[in-house]
């Protein structure tokens, strides 16, 4: 279990700076696909000796793979240590470990304050351009629908979350908010599973992704649900913020599900609406 405070710290610093979240980004736009130093260059216009030295921290700390591909040097976004740093800032804890549930709640007061505020800063820009509201903003009912949502695209081997996961993960998760709404919209999982499978299918990807993406339009429910609950002023994202959030988008499969099984989702959006305020 990495959970000396010390190891994240590393890697926030090896990301603390401008040109270095620029490349993340980048890299995982591109993902699971590299890219070449060149094409890195031109997209962000940086020196070639200030872009390899950024590289090559980021190599450093393992926030970056790279690989040879003929006779250039290829990058790929190290979707593995994201997700610990994700893990980390959701649950306190890592994948990597093989209990995968010890927790970091152990260290001493001052150090998780310390450690909360230099991380702070650089954690809210990294997120923030990355295109994710903050973790910390979501409730447990809500990280739990999220990480449904992940293992149905898994089940149906998929290299992406979108927002009919989503719909299926607040479903799954069975205490939410809106779950409860969707329940007594007369919605089950079986019910949502069979047409999202109907209406995508089942993808060929035959590896376990470490890193599952969200979709853009996934992404921006998110960003939705974010502004959902600040308009209820609220100080945090709960499964009815992100149902709403996918409410909001009528061109989603999330909410063309919804209407193919004979949910009104304007209706539900307002019923929901109406219960919030």
């Amino acid at each position: 279990m990495k959970n000396n405070i010390s190891y994240y710290a590393d890697l926030f610093a090896a990301m603390g700076s401008e040109p270095r979240l620029k490349i993340m980004q980048l890299l995982f736009k591109a993902y699971p696909r590299g890219m070449v130093v060149n094409e890195i260059k031109n997209e962000l216009q940086i020196p070639n000796s200030t872009l390899s030295h950024h590289l090559e921290k980021l190599r450093i700390e393992n926030l970056v793979k790279v690989e040879k591909d003929k006779q250039y040097l290829c990058y790929t976004a190290n979707a593995e240590t994201m997700e610990d740093l994700l893990s980390f800032f959701y649950t306190g804890s890592s994948p990597s470990d093989s209990n995968r549930i010890e927790s970091v709640n152990n260290l001493p007061k001052e150090e998780k304050s310390m450690s909360e505020q230099l991380f702070r800063p650089i954690w809210e820009k990294l997120f923030t351009s990355l295109g994710f509201p903050l973790p910390s903003r979501f409730t447990q009912e809500a990280i739990t629908a999220i990480k449904f949502a992940q293992c149905e695209s898994l089940r149906l081997k998929h290299k992406y979350v979108g927002t009919e996961q989503i719909l299926i993960g607040l479903i799954s998760e069975k205490s939410g908010i809106a779950w409860q709404f969707l329940r007594e919209a007369g919605l089950n999982l079986e019910k949502v599973q069979i047409e999202a499978e109907r209406l995508i299918g089942r993808g060929n990807n035959k590896s376990i992704p470490i890193f599952i993406p969200f979709t853009r339009r996934v992404k921006e429910a998110m960003e939705n649900a974010l502004q959902e609950s600040l308009k209820l002023g609220k100080h945090h994202i709960g499964t009815e913020h992100l149902l709403l959030g996918l409410l909001g988008d009528s061109d989603s499969l999330g909410f063309k599900i919804l209407e193919n099984l004979e949910v009104d989702p304007r209706n539900l959006e307002q019923n929901l609406r109406q219960s919030l305020s």
